[in-house]
């Protein structure tokens, strides 16, 4: 990808919303309003040795998250073949399992993570999705939960997506929300970022918008917060107090949608 050149959009014009350090900065696309990691950060997921074991360390939490994101689906789709994309060690697989979805599929590019959902009996695919051409209309639901940041070529990933979708399927995704009052208390600190693997950045408006511009309908979106546990510490305690008070305002860090196929 051509550093001065938006991968979404084609524009050349760029707005800095802040300096990282003083090499790397976030700045916002001035055709299609994305904010993104300048310069595009390089990354391999499938070479990480300690990214299972830091799911599996953490299985309460990851396995609380998978259950917040089935409550969410569980309304509009229960049961049909489940895609999870960026499924790690599979918690949310199980849970849309035990939830009527049947088979439960996901892609995982980590080959420990993926070797781990795949023993769980769950179908692991360890190619990018723009790669794999998975049949058309396919999927009843397909999740991808803090991944799309991820993706170089985000335009052609959720092309992908719309593809394989059922006409009647939804769409999950969730990711950071830096138009909140997190990120501009925490500054080039909040985690939202997510140096050095997040290429792509969004608010509420970008986020619609350019789900929108894929071919997705959006059935619900929501703020809430990004994961601030409480601890010992004081200075913990005091931003993930004031995390859910954001969070309940309206200016929560995260954001999720459920996304139903519409009209390009």
């Amino acid at each position: 990808m051509r550093d001065d050149t938006c991968a979404l959009c084609g524009n050349t014009s760029f707005s800095k919303v802040l300096d990282i350090d003083g090499s790397v900065s976030i700045v916002k696309c001035g055709g299609c309003g994305v904010a993104r990691t300048r310069p595009y950060p390089r990354f391999d997921f499938a070479s990480q040795e300690k990214y299972s074991a830091f799911y599996l360390d953490n299985e309460a939490m990851f396995r609380m998250f998978a259950r917040s994101m089935m409550a969410a689906i569980r309304p509009f789709r229960s049961s049909g073949e489940f895609l999870d994309v960026g499924c790690s060690v599979g918690f949310l697989l199980d849970e849309a399992k035990a939830a009527g979805f049947e088979p439960t599929c996901g892609i995982e590019l980590n080959v420990k993570a993926g070797l781990i959902s795949q023993q769980k009996g769950h179908t692991v695919y360890a190619e990018p999705l723009e790669e794999l051409r998975l049949e058309a209309g396919r999927f009843d639901a397909i999740a991808f939960n803090h991944v799309l940041e991820h993706i170089p070529d985000a335009k052609r990933f959720l092309a992908e997506a719309r593809r394989i979708l059922k006409d009647d399927g939804i769409l999950y995704c969730g990711l950071p929300n830096y138009d909140s009052f997190m990120r501009r208390w925490l500054g080039k600190n909040w985690y939202g970022w997510g140096m050095p693997d997040h290429i792509w950045h969004f608010d509420a408006s970008t986020f619609e918008r350019t789900l929108r511009g894929a071919g997705f309908a959006p059935k619900t979106i929501v703020r809430n917060a990004l994961y601030y546990p409480y601890s010992k510490s004081l200075r913990k305690n005091t931003r993930a107090t004031v995390a859910r008070v954001a969070a309940a305002l309206g200016a929560g860090d995260q954001l999720y949608g459920i996304f139903a196929k519409g009209g390009m």
